[in-house]
């Protein structure tokens, strides 16, 4: 499988995964959940689902959990106050879902953010995406490919990082583009 054959299976996959565990409709009370990170931007590599979800008390966001918790696929969910830099006033919820083979389950993040600090973020993939051609598609999708470590996962947090070298440095070899995430504080493993 290539890998832009592994990304569209894994964001085929995605919205089975949402529609089996009825995520859109448990939480619609909070508010519409917006997709981000690699699932927005079709550039999955392993299934982690990112969204958004306009700012909720956390007895609502709990309670909603709560019901997403009966569904037997269900493994786990995590619950976190706040998060690094923007993420600060979030609350992050971490349903883990047992479907598919991909060697790990499905992970979702969902992030209750203010919604000035949503529409910041969503802007700025919006754009990186409008700017991304095909070339670099296929330039992100083989470097997250080569970073997959030995949990079947990108570095944490490496995903804009990437973004940003490819599409707005111009940067196409992989180690330069390793030695930009370095720069940026993402551990990568020793051989990478």
């Amino acid at each position: 499988m290539t890998t832009g054959e592994r990304s569209k299976a894994l964001r085929l996959e995605a919205e089975e995964v949402l529609e089996m565990i009825r995520l859109r409709q448990l939480f619609a009370s909070i508010g519409e959940l917006a997709a981000t990170g690699s699932y927005f931007m079709d550039l999955m590599m392993y299934p982690d689902i990112d969204l958004y979800l306009p700012r909720a008390e956390p007895e609502k966001l709990l309670a909603a959990a709560a019901e997403l918790a009966k569904h037997p696929a269900i493994r786990r969910i995590n619950y976190m106050r706040g998060g690094p830099g923007e993420l600060k006033d979030g609350l992050y919820l971490k349903p883990v879902v047992d479907h598919g083979d991909w060697g790990r389950p499905w992970k979702i993040d969902i992030w209750s953010l203010p919604r000035e600090t949503m529409e910041r973020k969503q802007s700025e993939l919006r754009g990186l995406k409008n700017r991304m051609t095909e070339g670099q598609k296929g330039i992100i999708l083989e470097t997250k490919h080569r970073l997959l470590n030995e949990e079947g996962r990108t570095p944490m947090f490496s995903g804009i990082h990437i973004y940003h070298a490819v599409i707005e440095a111009g940067l196409s070899d992989f180690n330069e583009i390793a030695g930009h995430l370095r720069r940026q504080g993402i551990k990568l493993a020793a051989a990478q």
